[in-house]
């Protein structure tokens, strides 16, 4: 027997996910989300994050794995220099990682997060 756990719906639905005022600094950042999967102790969630354009701060409270799938983001971490992620690209953040987000037209991503309590979404 399988733990495997199959979800039929494949078709990639965004919903709003608004970020709160505090964090953007530029622009009307409209970003959206999908959540593919999640783990049964809730620690682990997969899905689909896009973004028009703005500039935004965000703070890792998870591990986070992205690909990115269309468009691209400049990213600056605190005490860092900027990096630039575009189609294809994968990258790793911490959590606890601050950043600075710039997106000039449109990102999309997936991603793969571990976090140390249960997300309840």
């Amino acid at each position: 027997m399988s733990n495997a756990i199959h979800n039929p719906g494949s078709a990639v639905e965004l919903a709003d996910s608004p970020l709160a005022e505090e964090l953007i600094l530029e622009g009307r950042p409209k970003p959206r989300i999908w959540i593919s999967a999640q783990s049964p102790d809730k620690k682990v969630t997969q899905g689909v994050w896009d973004c028009t354009a703005g500039r935004f701060n965000w703070v890792f409270t998870w591990d986070e794995f992205v690909m990115i799938l269309d468009g691209e983001v400049t990213i600056t971490p605190e005490n860092g220099d900027p990096f630039t992620l575009r189609a294809g690209d994968f990258c790793y953040f911490p959590s606890g990682l601050n950043t600075l987000w710039q997106v000039d037209r449109y990102i999309k991503k997936t991603f793969t997060l571990r976090t140390p309590e249960p997300l309840e979404l």
